[in-house]
């Protein structure tokens, strides 16, 4: 389960343009709701500094990144056959406009043309400072709720905060969008 904040298929040429949740088994105990963390605000946050830095920055994504940032595990399976994808760390968004931080420290390696410790060290203090200072909001799970979120401009995580086997199913569909510019 991800309970870190990340975005869909990061690791994909074309990431989903909205992730689409339905809900389709509860834990009966409660708990596991979806949070989400606004990445437009997460970059307006950020001082004119910071924005020239990162604004022209491409970050790698793998499937498995090894697990390369403190907290998060790697992942495997099938999808470690693709090739490594890159994205724009400032994504702007397809139809708005708008910009926004868009990064997933489940899946990036590093970031293009920078060693790979001072990247991995931008991206972290990038997530930290998302964490600490964009608006969030929180989402309960109620009997058939269907949820529908703009992958370009948030992050999201879910809460295990259920006993472990208790059910938390849900149907997920991802709408095609595409690549990030």
């Amino acid at each position: 389960m991800f309970e870190t904040w990340h975005c869909d298929d990061t690791f994909t040429p074309e990431p989903a343009r909205a992730t689409v949740l339905h809900e389709r088994a509860l834990p009966p105990s409660g708990g596991g709701p979806t949070h989400f963390m606004d990445m437009r605000a997460a970059w307006a946050l950020l001082d004119a500094v910071w924005q020239r830095e990162i604004r022209d920055l491409d970050v790698a994504y793998a499937y498995n990144n090894e697990g390369v940032f403190a907290g998060r595990a790697a992942a495997s399976g099938p999808s470690d056959a693709l090739e490594c994808v890159t994205h724009p760390l400032v994504r702007t968004h397809p139809v708005a406009g708008t910009r926004a931080l868009f990064m997933d420290l489940d899946r990036a390696t590093h970031i293009e043309g920078l060693a790979a410790e001072k990247g991995r060290d931008i991206l972290q203090a990038l997530q930290d400072f998302a964490e600490a200072h964009a608006p969030k909001a929180q989402h309960d799970w109620q009997d058939a709720d269907v949820l529908i979120w703009d992958n370009a401009s948030v992050q999201h995580k879910a809460e295990g905060n259920f006993p472990l086997g208790e059910p938390r199913r849900f149907w997920r569909h991802l709408i095609a969008g595409p690549a990030p510019e």
